[in-house]
């Protein structure tokens, strides 16, 4: 545990983090997952982490889902009231005020896919500015609209011209889901490293599913660190998932706190 807890940390270090991070991306590239995976590392550094979730897109595939387990792993989660909790409205601008004026906390902002869901964080533009922030774009190159550069530049320049924020970083999380291997990752990460490079952004970090950590031990020697990217979020078919019953299982609350708990 305190060996996998020490990997997130280096991990996380490397980079100095502004007040306020905000992860977005195109639909099916994992952006929520990162958002949680972040969190687990901002976790080893800053005495407390707060996340809020302002996907407008999906509600029903977006850190709702998963809240109750991350505040009982002591995460601060910002969220609509419970009457409104599952609707597609951004309404905890006050909330997102305080996080940003709170003292010793990292503020972790999940925006909706797409450049419709940059709406969302228009409205905290000004407030983000003056806190300082970093607006992240991940990007998966097997997806049809950012499989090159320029998809992936036409979606980076349209979610910079709604928000009136800029794309600070890229994350290349280039998966097709559990048949990845590591050959595919570098595959995707070739092409996410080249639109960075074109477009002058840093490239923090490449995911990996965790069934290929040991494997991408034994042989990465990228300058881009690998991230193994843990799912939280369970799909409409899996068991337990919120489209089959209504509600999150707690077998799914408990197979994330255990997954959280062996770090």
């Amino acid at each position: 545990m305190t060996e996998n807890m020490s990997f997130f940390k280096e991990l996380t270090e490397k980079y100095e983090w502004p007040k306020a991070v905000a992860v977005t991306g195109a639909l099916g590239c994992g952006k929520t997952e990162w958002v949680l995976n972040l969190a687990l590392g901002f976790k080893t550094i800053f005495r407390k982490v707060t996340i809020a979730d302002v996907d407008i897109i999906n509600p029903y595939f977006c850190i709702r889902q998963v809240s109750e387990t991350l505040e009982s792993q002591g995460y601060k989660v910002l969220m609509a009231p419970d009457k409104t909790k599952w609707s597609d409205m951004p309404i905890i601008t006050a909330q997102v005020d305080w996080a940003l004026s709170e003292q010793d906390s990292q503020l972790l902002l999940d925006i909706g896919g797409d450049s419709i869901g940059a709406r969302a964080l228009k409205q905290y533009e000004r407030r983000i500015k003056n806190a300082g922030y970093l607006l992240i774009m991940v990007v998966n190159a097997f997806r049809p609209h950012t499989a090159d550069l320029a998809g992936i530049e036409k979606m980076l320049k349209r979610m910079e011209a709604i928000s009136d924020l800029k794309v600070g970083a890229l994350i290349s999380n280039s998966h097709l889901m559990s048949e990845t291997t590591l050959d595919q990752v570098m595959e995707g990460l070739e092409i996410v490293r080249y639109a960075a490079s074109r477009l002058e952004l840093p490239l923090l970090y490449a995911g990996i599913p965790p069934g290929l950590s040991k494997e991408a031990a034994e042989q990465w020697s990228d300058p881009v660190p690998y991230w193994p990217v843990s799912r939280y979020m369970l799909l409409p078919w899996e068991k337990g998932a919120l489209w089959s019953t209504g509600l999150p299982s707690k077998n799914h609350g408990t197979t994330i706190l255990n997954q959280l708990r062996s770090r």
